[in-house]
């Protein structure tokens, strides 16, 4: 299960697609529990231990490559 939690209260949210790729960029959102803004980290709970997942946004030139596989494919 992958969840973001507030750094300030502890209150978790279920994570989707959405806030994975805002971690990768270092967004942050408001809590709705305590109102304060928080870095987005995205934990995940695997046997029974929780690890926070590797948020890395992709290099430019790893996004230049990939343009360039998808131009590739369709021509």
């Amino acid at each position: 299960m992958k969840y973001i939690e507030c750094s300030h209260c502890q209150k978790r949210y279920p994570s989707n697609s959405k806030f994975e790729e805002a971690a990768r960029h270092k967004k942050s959102v408001r809590c709705s529990n305590c109102k304060k803004p928080f870095q987005i980290v995205v934990y995940e709970v695997k046997d029974g231990k929780t690890q926070p997942v590797e948020n890395k946004a992709p290099r430019a030139d790893e996004r230049f490559l990939s343009t360039i596989i998808r131009k590739a494919r369709i021509d």
